[in-house]
């Protein structure tokens, strides 16, 4: 089971961008924004107009141990450090160092997994495919 429920992270997340590093994190793990890094973290992004008129509809993600964004972003398709709605507007550290290897292969079943599931923006979506990869770490 998840320590965080995905609704309760994505409120968060509508309220406020998270601490970008812990204490004593790697370098290598560290946030780099400019760069479009994220690493152990789930990412979010609006969707256009969507976005404006329904403000908790948007495109997310989840980054592996090196902070490349993977997401769903169509049918049949894993995006992989190119997040499909551009910039990140808000993220959350969900993951450590010290589990790098579990978390990149738990990402790698996601991602696999996805790659044969067809696009559905309400049942089957970005959002479900960041929950797989989370349940599966």
């Amino acid at each position: 089971a998840l320590p965080i429920s995905l609704t309760a992270l994505f409120a968060a997340m509508m309220q406020q961008e998270f601490a970008p590093v812990q204490q004593g994190m790697e370098s290598a793990a560290e946030i780099d924004k400019r760069r479009q890094r994220y690493p152990f973290s789930v990412v979010w992004g609006p969707l256009g107009p969507l976005t404006c008129c329904c403000p908790c509809v948007g495109h997310m993600g989840i980054a592996d141990s090196q902070g490349r964004i993977h997401d769903f972003n169509g049918s049949n398709s894993i995006g992989v450090d190119h997040f499909m709605v551009g910039t990140v507007w808000r993220y959350a550290v969900v993951g450590a160092p010290h589990e790098a290897a579990e978390w990149d292969a738990a990402l790698a079943r996601a991602d696999a997994e996805y790659k044969k599931h067809s696009h559905d923006i309400c049942c089957d979506n970005c959002h479900h495919h960041a929950a797989l990869a989370l349940t599966e770490s």
